[in-house]
């Protein structure tokens, strides 16, 4: 039995604005030497220390918004600058808070999920107009938000459960309901939201292990909930595309459990060998250390997956593709999943000026740290070298990300094992496109919304 950690809350923004110093500094140097102490004027003061947190934070968020460079092509340009001066804004009240407390990563990490949690608040229960009702349960000792249906039918449905992204790292099925509400809305179908353990506190594979046993146990309890166990389609953005692809693979090999129905893979990074490939060389001449989730980024977040912690040494390596051996890249059959010439001719040459990377000698003390995780699919689902006989697939990229041809890398191995495969490309999309926040949402990413709904209900 799995049993989630407790998690630290962290103080509330509120007391941590009032614990900021170097406001109180400000202030102090702007009174008249002349001291007061009224109740009248320490209400002005506080006031005043508001107000020019909040003007900190608009110049922030205004200077970002204006500044955010765009490429050609992208979708809805102002919207996503609007996206970009959030997140800044959100990661420096982040740096702050953490700031006041340890100042190290993790409590950076704890003040970016509370943040998030703030501003992504699930809806309640029952929606007036709905017929889908909410709870939060335990699946083996995991826990999910469930969709139910309030009118339910009288013969077995099929259901959909959905693994969130966030970089193993970030966000939950709460922070996610907007979009898990909606899928469920539109399906008329039962949907399981997996809260899985986060890292960098459980690294690989408590993730992996948190979702497959949700989803094990799901399965053997289906009827329960009204749900015909061989119609399930499992479903995940990001990181969590990478869990749905590698539960998909497991739950095949077990005997005793039902094959998945189908599996929609959106945007998932699958591959561990190459961190130069095509669409992050274009993601680094598009956006360089900037946009959603530029290369250095990825490289924190699977040291934290990986290791359980951010190690510099480790995050050089993999940027400079020397975490693994020459001898390796060489003379490996499973270097030829992430060939190349397999990526479309029309998405390579979309890369300006694509130079093959030059190759150094690895580093064989890391290699021999990281290897076993790094052959283990259940890590990163490419790896496997037998892929016939997993569900039907649904996979979709974006060309705006870097992790673009991981996605392509593993359809296009999914059609050669022969599951039938739809693999849909959104040229204007970015990582990430599809999430819905309170605030901001893109067109594009309601064409993923409804091409899946439109995959689910066709063939599950």
């Amino acid at each position: 039995m799995l049993t989630k950690p407790v998690r630290i809350t962290p103080k509330p923004a509120h007391i941590l604005i009032e614990e900021l110093n170097w406001i109180n500094i400000f202030i102090a140097s702007s009174r008249p030497k002349k001291s007061y102490s009224t109740p009248c004027l320490d209400f002005e003061i506080f006031t005043m220390k508001k107000l020019l947190f909040a003007c900190i934070l608009f110049g922030a968020f205004l200077a970002f918004l204006l500044h955010t460079p765009v490429p050609d092509g992208l979708t809805e340009p102002w919207k996503y600058r609007l996206l970009i001066a959030t997140m800044t804004v959100q990661a420096l009240l982040a740096k702050t808070i953490a700031y006041f407390q340890s100042d190290s990563p993790r409590a950076y990490i704890q003040a970016s999920r509370y943040i998030l949690a703030l501003t992504n608040v699930p809806s309640p229960s029952e929606v007036k107009g709905s017929n889908i009702r909410s709870k939060v349960t335990t699946f083996d000792g995991v826990r999910v938000r469930l969709y139910e249906l309030i009118k339910k039918k009288e013969f077995l449905q099929p259901a959909l459960i959905y693994i969130h992204g966030g970089g193993y790292v970030f966000n939950s099925p709460d922070t996610y309901d907007r979009l898990t509400r909606d899928l469920s809305e539109r399906l008329n179908m039962v949907v399981v939201s997996i809260d899985y353990r986060l890292a960098p506190e459980h690294p690989f594979p408590a993730g992996h292990l948190d979702c497959l046993h949700a989803t094990s146990w799901f399965l053997r309890n289906a009827q329960d909930f009204g749900v015909d166990a061989n119609r399930v389609a499992i479903s995940g953005d990001s990181a969590g595309g990478i869990f749905s692809a590698t539960v998909s693979q497991v739950i095949h090999d077990d005997p005793t459990l039902p094959n998945l129905k189908l599996q929609i893979l959106v945007y998932p990074a699958t591959q561990i060998l190459d961190f130069l490939t095509p669409s992050y060389q274009k993601y680094d001449q598009d956006f360089g250390d900037g946009g959603v989730l530029p290369r250095k980024r990825v490289a924190a977040f699977l040291s934290m997956y990986d290791l359980g912690r951010l190690d510099q040494l480790y995050m050089q390596q993999v940027l400079s593709n020397e975490h693994i051996t020459k001898e390796f890249r060489l003379n490996s059959p499973f270097m030829g999943y992430v060939d190349h010439s397999v990526i479309p001719s029309e998405l390579r040459e979309k890369t300006r000026i694509y130079i093959p990377p030059k190759q150094g000698p690895g580093n064989e003390s890391l290699w021999r740290q990281v290897k076993g995780k790094y052959l283990d699919a259940r890590f990163k689902p490419l790896i496997r070298e037998d892929l016939s006989g997993l569900p039907q697939a649904f996979v979709a990229t974006c060309g705006f990300d870097g992790v673009r041809d991981d996605g392509i890398f593993y359809a296009k191995r999914l059609e050669e094992a022969g599951v039938k495969t739809h693999w849909k490309h959104y040229p204007s999309a970015f990582h990430g496109v599809m999430f819905i926040n309170n605030f901001i949402w893109f067109q594009v990413g309601e064409e993923m919304r409804k091409d899946i709904v439109e995959f689910v209900q066709k063939n599950v």
